[in-house]
């Protein structure tokens, strides 16, 4: 070993040993003495070719051990890392011995780990190898557990060799210096710094992550330009951002280890570090008038992170403290912008509060400096302006800033809304599907091992299926995780059906699902740090940047810009463990349980067993399970498709909040700029920098919004309008451009209330309509509204979009019922299904209709009209319309729903009615009123446009009125069929009704009249009167002896025994499925067998 470097070492080893003695605190008692032998260890592994890890790992297992049989009475490790691990998990574990083990085991792999990987790279065979391995130590002294051990100081002379840093460095040395905090070799300390600093920013270690940060960028820059290069030719602007670089990199050790002398070293004068910034920002201004996006998007790469730069909101007019303020809000606005520009899915999100025309028509900043739209200005011309503007105290452009920073403002609220709400609606629909789901496995679980043993056993078993929401691709999000402790806790109900000798298949099937689930949510955990991000940033943009007591510059926290670095860093390679695949194959898994639980129960025989069958066969518990599971699969591939809109939106969100911050940034140095003398070089210096901010800031505030109106016209007129080309939009010309307008189309139409198969879902569920639940609609493309004579084959390639959407449900009630109808526009709201673009519009656009039915009531306020069901067979009551609005998208700038988007449909008034679902396909009446985007009539639009005509096509279009169309459209021809049979709309055929069920509204449609309606699970009074209240609650009668023989008579079949009108007990006919069910054969039952009631259907 060379004399200087053990002089070095020997140096080192004296410090430490006297920051021993000035040790104040010992927070692990009898050990702390035995841990604190680490900090040498940790400082002093090296050999004459540099750090050995194995004589390292060696050395801080030692020491380790010493303390270990003192803390524990195993001295095997693994032992002691196991009981620590258990010991932790109950505490806090800041100062508790066992846990401080556990995390100096941890701390001790992970050094050596990158110590390895830093030999690997570096060999350490030059001069200068202690010096680089001595940066790495120095990070890990700020870790907060070697902080406790009091481990400084650590070595002085280290800004010696930083100070170097002060001329530019070699390829060779900036190479070094990154591979020291790099992810390669440092991913062990990159990983504690994660750890502690991913919400908060307060422990001492997260300081490092400048370094890490600057690792990173300079990583990216020796990619880009090459050895060559940066020797020889690299240009300006390059070496000034890595001069930035080396700045915050020296202002780091100097607040990790102040000192005079290091100071006088380190400084740098705030002369040099101005001229850098002035140097970069010239370069951008040059860039964004020249529309050389590529360009600019190569220097922010390359730059410093924001949050690294210490930028000073109280500093004076001018100086650094000042401009890095506005330096920092510039190059944040232009930072989110490129990245809300390259977001990686074919999504586009259209606010329709925001009317981007209007802000694009006020007086802009060429304007108000009276300097050409087009004009190639200089930044000398704009602060010249701008000194003329100093004896207005810059009136007009504050006030056209303040807008500027109100429109940023009102963007960022739509956009965390959507963001805010969109969450909430996933939320609460995977929380009632997982619940659901839950409710009926738990039945379905219990009741198969109770068959199983021969007796109930409810209450003796504690079974939980609280699981389903661990498949939640965003379960980080919703619940902040925590799966696995759910996961655990199902050893029990392992080990439940473990003791029932018939359930081994149950169990096995049980084992299966958890096993596949435990890797679906290890999976989750690889994303666990990137989504933390997430959740961190959109709270703060709920809780602190968009408060209404946030309106300071500074009102972002340095959480909050740290978040955001790190969300915007790994915003394009962000990529889910979990996959649409792995969905699927949960599916199998979860649907086998079903089986095996529901062919445990079909093999059992005996009392428990029938009544337990009878009730689950009444409640349909086996096949709606399965349909249960893939509805809560649905809607977590709905959600996985959802998350990359999230980053998306967010990335949008953050663009419009930094730019207001922008806003009011530059707002500022107005106020403190009109203070100074104009005339004055230094101040007239500082105008020309606020030029160029105020310019850059302005054009990516003006970028965006054309963007976004740009977006807003593809959709609305079916083409990318020619004025748009980017960032060489004219506003001028994309105003005085002529709309396009599509023609209405009035539309009766049917749709299918059954799925033509697996996947299907351009059906509407009368089950869940009439329950009160959300049914699904969505037409998957063009060639279906062909094949259901919607559309002709010429309007293939048409754009449609819905203004108005009525349903109405084969029902006529006794009395006049008020029925409201709601239809929202969710997902998949694409103009050219399936692969075209999709817009999401927000708030999400909603459809209401009120109407009124029945046969008797008071009398219609308005013009009724034929009731849609009606044929030459059937004179049904007229329909009474209550509401006769339009959807609320025709009140914001008619940015209406496209057909092809998926809605979510609720029809209130029958929830409480037992209505009774219909046997057959009855397809259901709706009216639409589109909006239509002829092909063919765009490129006439364009011709037209071009000689000043387009006004031509507008004043065509003269549509029938809605109420001429509702009386109209409003019947149809149809067959009249013999008793019991139907018109099947499928075949136009009468054809026979099905076994069980009886004809309704002659021929309309079949169903069963009579419904089984089990008692509670556990109830041992179910007296008549409680059977009547059951059926009246469900908004119906108890059936008679007479409307069962009638059901039965056309094949009604069940097996429960159940309470009549009469107030008897009885079963339908026998048949072969009831025989082991306790009815035998009788048509009475005794009141011992009692399990429910038969309720009248309404159709």
């Amino acid at each position: 070993m060379d004399k200087n470097r053990f002089c070095t070492m020997s140096l080192l080893l004296l410090l430490i040993c006297c920051g021993f003695c000035l040790c104040k605190e010992r927070y692990f008692g009898v050990v702390h003495d035995d841990f604190q032998k680490l900090c040498v260890v940790v400082t002093l592994p090296g050999k004459q070719n540099g750090p050995d890890p194995d004589l390292f790992q060696a050395n801080w297992n030692n020491c380790l051990n010493i303390a270990g049989k003192k803390i524990f009475n195993s001295s095997d490790r693994n032992e002691q890392l196991r009981v620590a691990e258990e010991h932790c998990k109950k505490l806090k574990p800041d100062n508790d011995p066992k846990c401080a083990f556990r995390d100096l085991s941890i701390i001790g792999n992970l050094v050596k780990q990158d110590v390895r990987k830093l030999q690997e790279t570096l060999g350490f065979k030059l001069d200068s190898a202690w010096y680089f391995y001595a940066h790495y130590i120095l990070a890990w002294f700020q870790h907060p557990m070697m902080i406790r051990l009091d481990c400084g100081p650590t070595l002085k002379n280290l800004w010696l060799f930083l100070a170097k840093m002060s001329r530019l460095p070699s390829f060779d040395l900036l190479f070094r210096m990154k591979s020291v905090y790099d992810n390669a070799n440092a991913k062990g300390l990159r990983q504690e710094i994660d750890r502690f600093c991913l919400t908060s920013s307060t422990q001492q270690i997260c300081e490092v992550k400048i370094l890490t940060n600057a690792a990173d960028k300079v990583e990216k820059l020796l990619n880009y330009v090459g050895r060559g290069q940066w020797d020889n030719s690299a240009s300006e602007i390059l070496k000034n951002a890595m001069r930035l670089h080396f700045y915050t990199v020296k202002l780091t050790f100097l607040k990790l280890h102040p000192s005079s002398a290091a100071r006088e070293f380190l400084s740098t004068t705030d002369s040099e570090v101005s001229k850098w910034i002035k140097g970069i920002t010239l370069n951008l201004f040059d860039s964004i008038q020249k529309n050389r996006i590529e360009s600019i998007s190569r220097v922010i790469e390359l730059l410093p992170y924001t949050v690294d730069l210490p930028c000073d909101h109280a500093a004076e007019f001018p100086s650094l403290g000042r401009t890095l303020c506005t330096f920092n809000s510039m190059i944040n606005s232009l930072t989110l912008y490129l990245a809300s520009k390259n977001s990686r899915g074919n999504v586009k999100q259209i606010s329709t509060s925001i009317d981007y025309e209007k802000f694009l028509q006020e007086k802009r900043f060429e304007q108000i400096l009276n300097i050409g739209e087009t004009t190639q200005y200089t930044l000398l011309l704009v602060a010249q302006h701008l000194k003329l503007e100093m004896k207005n105290n810059f009136g007009e452009l504050k006030k056209y800033f303040q807008q500027l920073a109100e429109f940023d403002w009102k963007k960022a609220s739509a956009d965390i809304a959507y963001i805010d709400s969109t969450l909430s609606r996933y939320k609460d629909a995977s929380a009632q599907s997982a619940n659901k789901m839950d409710g009926y496995m738990d039945q379905l679980i219990r009741a198969a091992l109770a068959a199983a043993i021969g007796d109930q056993v409810e209450a003796a078993l504690k079974l939980s299926f609280a699981i389903a929401e661990a498949c939640n691709p965003l379960s980080i999000i919703f619940t902040g995780g925590g799966a696995t402790g759910v996961l655990d806790a199902t050893q029990g109900v392992s080990q439940a059906m473990a003791n029932v000798a018939k359930a081994a298949k149950l169990k096995d099937a049980f084992d299966a699902l958890i096993s596949e689930i435990r890797k679906f949510v290890d999976k989750l955990k690889k994303n666990e740090i990137y989504l933390n991000t997430v959740t961190s940033l959109i709270n703060s943009l709920k809780k602190n940047a968009l408060s209404s007591s946030s309106s300071s510059p500074s009102s972002l926290t340095p959480e909050f810009e740290a978040q955001k670095n790190k969300f915007l860093d790994d915003y394009n390679n962000y990529t889910p463990a979990v996959t649409k695949d792995d969905l699927k194959g949960i599916t199998v898994y979860w649907e086998n349980l079903i089986d095996e639980a529901c062919d445990l129960l079909d093999a059992t025989s005996g009392t428990v067993s029938g009544i337990t069958k009878t009730v689950l066969a009444a409640k349909r518990i086996c096949p709606n399970a399965k349909v249960e599971v893939q509805k809560l699969i649905a809607t977590y591939e709905e959600i996985y498709d959802f998350q990359f809109k999230l980053m998306d939106a967010l990335a949008t969100c953050m663009r419009a909040v930094t730019a207001y911050q922008a806003a009011n940034v530059i707002n500022s140095d107005f106020d403190a700029a009109k203070l100074k003398n104009a005339d004055n070089p230094e101040i007239f210096a500082e105008l020309e920098m606020l030029s160029a901010f105020s310019m850059i800031c302005y054009k990516i505030s003006m970028l965006a919004a054309i963007d976004s109106y740009c977006d807003i016209l593809t959709y609305t007129e079916g083409h990318l309008p020619r004025e748009c080309i980017g960032t060489g939009t004219s506003i001028t010309s994309l105003l005085s451009r002529t709309k396009l307008t599509c023609s209405t189309m009035l539309e009766f139409q049917r749709i299918p209330t059954k799925p033509s198969g697996p996947g299907d879902k351009a059906y509407i569920s009368l089950k869940e309509l009439y329950a009160g639940q959300t049914a699904v609609f969505k037409i998957p493309d063009s060639q279906w509204l062909i094949d259901h004579n919607w559309i002709l084959s010429s309007q293939k390639n048409d754009k449609m979009f819905v203004q108005r959407f009525e349903i109405y449900l084969p029902v006529v009630s006794k009395t006049k019922k008020q029925i409201q109808v709601k239809v929202q526009s969710t997902v998949g709201n694409q103009l050219t299904p399936p692969d075209g673009t999709e817009y999401v519009i927000s708030p999400r656009p909603t459809l209401w209709y009120t109407y009124r039915e029945g046969e008797s009531g008071s009398e219609c306020r308005q013009e009724e009209f034929p009731n849609p069901y009606n044929d030459n067979c059937r004179d049904m009551p007229k329909i009474c319309p209550v509401t006769k609005e339009l959807s609320n998208c025709a009140n914001r700038g008619n940015i209406c729903p496209s057909i092809y988007t998926q809605w979510n449909i609720n029809i209130y008034g029958y929830e409480n009615a037992n209505m009774g679902v219909p046997s057959t396909d009855i397809p259901l009446r709706v009216a639409l009123q589109l909006c239509s985007l002829r092909e063919s009539e765009y490129a006439l639009m364009q011709l037209w446009d071009d000689i000043g005509m387009s006004n031509i096509l507008s004043a065509v279009r003269q549509p029938m009125s809605w109420e001429a169309y509702h009386s109209e459209s409003f019947s149809t021809k149809g067959t009249c069929c013999g008793s019991n049979h139907y018109y099947d709309d499928s075949t136009s055929k009468c054809t026979a009704c099905p076994s069980g069920s009886v004809d309704k509204y002659k021929g309309l449609l079949c169903g069963s009249e009579i419904q089984f309606v089990p008692a509670p699970i556990n109830e041992t009074t179910f007296s008549f009167d409680f059977a009547r209240t059951m059926c009246t609650k469900a908004g119906t009668t108890i059936a008679s002896k007479q409307v069962m023989h009638r059901a039965v008579t056309f094949g009604y079949d069940a097996c429960g025994c159940g309470w009549f009108s009469d107030g008897i007990m009885r079963a339908p006919k026998p048949n072969v499925r009831c025989k082991d069910n306790g009815c035998f054969s009788t048509v009475t039952c005794s009141t011992n067998n009692t399990w429910g009631v038969y309720c009248v259907n309404n159709f």
